[in-house]
């Protein structure tokens, strides 16, 4: 059971990765735009992060669902070994898969293909996002009575 468990873990926290990514990707793409003097309300700030999640997000994740696996799965190999905890082995996993994959994005493409991560700060958001995805995932897969898995 425990590898269904793990399996439902991952599932779940793909899509959610995906749609805190998003979200603050459009968060950043807004401030750029305000930079430049567009004037966003909050409602309109609102229905283009919902379009951005609602659009992107699929796609996105399917880059994203590489990454955490391949971040999860090395993670779940190193942390026992590493003296972390789970959680913490987790989130830190999470946070260098999403830049790892952004990199090798930029370096495969020439350019930034998520437009708020081509700042420091737009970056260090979307690790964000992994780093939040690392603990759901850590979170969620826990073995009911409490004893830590590897991925």
């Amino acid at each position: 059971m425990g590898i269904i468990w793990r399996i439902l873990a991952f599932a779940v926290t793909v899509p959610v990765t995906a749609a805190v990514a998003v979200a603050l990707h459009s968060q950043f793409v807004m401030a750029g735009l305000r930079g430049l003097g567009a004037e966003i309300g909050a409602g309109v700030a609102l229905d283009m992060t919902l379009h951005d999640v609602l659009g992107m997000a699929p796609i996105y994740a399917m880059f994203i669902g590489a990454a955490l696996l391949l971040g999860f799965l090395i993670t779940g190999w190193l942390w026992p070994r590493i003296g972390l905890g789970r959680t913490v082995s987790y989130a830190i996993g999470g946070g260098a898969a999403m830049a790892v994959m952004l990199v090798i994005m930029r370096e495969a493409l020439g350019i930034t293909m998520v437009a708020g991560a081509r700042t420091p700060a737009g970056f260090a958001a979307q690790c964000v996002a992994g780093v939040l995805g690392g603990v759901l995932f850590a979170l969620l897969s826990r073995r009911q009575a409490g004893r830590a898995t590897p991925m």
